[in-house]
């Protein structure tokens, strides 16, 4: 009896030691500061500004955008009508037809800036391969830059291997500054 007793005690203080030695440690967190949202600090006078501060009553101009662009991204499966990229083909050819193992794929796209006046500017273009799931199987990044108006990109990734022997499909996904509109348009 005296020897469970002993056993016992040992266990719960190994038990005890091993907890304490494999514990996380309990840091302090620093307080969560709130972002200011930029609704609240751009374009809001100042509390001492008045109707005389802007010379003979003209109206303020609307205040610039500050910080980095705005990126807008479409898709060839659903394209962003903000977006004047222009699909022109997505090829996804595979030579086992999705049926069969390690089949030779031919792959390329070209991609069109159909805006007539807009540069687009940090534009990046990604060729994914999905399987029906849309789960991207594996991807290709391009980095043009920018498109001129009426300027097309093609990404040809070249020849790859369907190793899964089921149906995969192409996708072409372009990232890219927003247009910034000139003072007047509307």
């Amino acid at each position: 009896m005296k020897n469970l007793k002993l056993r016992t005690l040992a266990g719960v203080l190994f038990a005890v030691a091993a907890t304490a030695a494999f514990a996380q440690p309990n840091y302090p967190q620093a307080p969560k500061r709130p972002k200011p949202s930029a609704s609240a600090t751009a374009g809001t006078p100042s509390p001492s500004a008045t109707a005389t501060d802007t010379p003979s009553g003209s109206p303020t101009a609307a205040p610039t955008q500050s910080g980095p662009a705005k990126k807008l991204m479409t898709d060839s499966d659903k394209p962003n009508p903000k977006s004047p990229i222009k699909f022109v083909q997505v090829n996804c050819y595979d030579s086992g037809f999705g049926s069969k193992y390690n089949s030779e794929m031919r792959l390329d796209a070209t991609v069109n800036n159909s805006s007539k006046t807009d540069t687009l500017k940090n534009v990046t273009v990604k060729y994914q391969l999905v399987n029906l799931d849309n789960q991207v199987i594996q991807d290709w990044v391009e980095k043009p830059g920018t498109l001129k108006p009426g300027q097309t990109f093609s990404i040809n990734p070249g020849v790859a291997r369907n190793s899964l022997g089921t149906k995969l499909n192409g996708r072409v996904i372009v990232e890219h500054d927003e247009v910034q509109k000139k003072d007047g348009v509307k």
